[in-house]
């Protein structure tokens, strides 16, 4: 798994791009992110479209991405 923070921190920066990751399915998303040198595996991309989609993070986004990280 991809840390989702630091890619969504990347296409954040390019307010076009998150558009277009929100609107395309999987592997449209994969090929525009491949093309920003952002290199993302199939399973993370569902999360990176959900908290781009709406331009902003909310708590549950902060919570997906906060993940595993404090699991023992």
């Amino acid at each position: 798994m991809a840390d989702i923070a630091a890619i969504i921190k990347k296409v954040s920066e390019n307010k076009e791009l998150m558009a277009q990751i929100a609107k395309a399915d999987a592997k449209q998303a994969k090929d525009l992110l491949k093309k920003a040198n952002i290199d993302v595996a199939e399973e993370d991309i569902k999360k990176v479209q959900a908290a781009v989609a709406d331009g902003k993070l909310d708590l549950g986004d902060l919570k997906d991405l906060a993940g595993g990280l404090f699991k023992k």
